[in-house]
């Protein structure tokens, strides 16, 4: 496992004092960012801990589904957030908004929503996707952001369904800002322990939300409409009969 000594034209060191961060790894190419960031953790590395990657062959979103990681095309990048105990349900849509700002803060042109539970999108097409991992006292967050990519790099099965940042924005997109925002975000919301989503959040959730008021399918409750997302997290679905479900885990695709 070789590290880099530089990233996007800079000295590792450099970035390192740049994000304030204790420690980043960058790497040529990984199996997973959010793997060695947890082997990290197990070796005692202190929160906003950070590895990149320029390639991975084995990048995975939520339910272990395959991340398309190509070289030099996207953000990989996993980050140790402080916190104890299993993830909390809220936390990926956290992550999801730390990640729509910091798009919004590099490209102001784009507007960002947020898929429930872990993706961010742009325009109806996903730009980016959040996995969250418990390990030993901390949790990994790993996002993924697609940057460089034109449509034709995409797999078949992400034809019209996936996009760059650049493709987005008609324009290049630098990495190295786009990682700086991320972790500035990143920093700022997760410094202090997780409660409940606040009142402020639940507004801008609703505002990024682009499933609220559609008619889904969910794994978990069947065929209904989105109304929202409550403070724990969870996706309200409207059945038929105007009973209101929870959703906290599995799929939910718009139909």
């Amino acid at each position: 496992m070789a590290l880099l000594t530089h990233w996007e034209g800079e000295p590792v060191g450099v970035w390192e004092r740049l994000w304030e961060v204790p420690r980043l790894e960058a790497h040529d190419v990984l199996g997973s960012t959010n793997d060695r960031a947890c082997e990290l953790v197990r070796s005692g590395a202190p929160p906003f801990t950070v590895v990149v990657a320029a390639r991975q062959t084995a990048g995975r979103g939520r339910g272990g589904a395959r991340w398309h990681s190509p070289p030099g095309a996207g953000l990989w990048i996993s980050v140790l957030l402080p916190g104890a105990g299993p993830v909390p349900p809220h936390l990926p849509l956290l992550v999801g908004l730390a990640a729509a700002r910091a798009v919004e803060t590099v490209c102001a042109e784009l507007d960002v929503g947020i898929k429930w539970p872990n993706d961010v999108e742009v325009g109806g097409r996903k730009v980016g996707g959040v996995l969250c991992e418990h390990a030993d006292g901390c949790v990994v967050a790993g996002v993924g952001l697609n940057v460089r990519q034109r449509p034709e790099d995409f797999p078949a099965e992400l034809t019209g369904r996936a996009v760059s940042l650049e493709t987005a924005a008609g324009r290049p997109v630098s990495m190295g800002a786009m990682a700086s925002a991320l972790l500035a975000e990143l920093r700022r919301g997760f410094e202090a322990p997780l409660g409940p989503l606040p009142r402020e959040l639940r507004e801008e959730l609703a505002v990024r939300d682009v499933l609220r008021d559609r008619p889904v399918v969910s794994q978990q409750a069947g065929a209904g409409v989105a109304r929202g997302i409550d403070e724990d997290g969870a996706l309200l679905v409207e059945r038929p009969d105007g009973a209101r479900v929870r959703v906290l885990a599995g799929s939910v695709r718009i139909t």
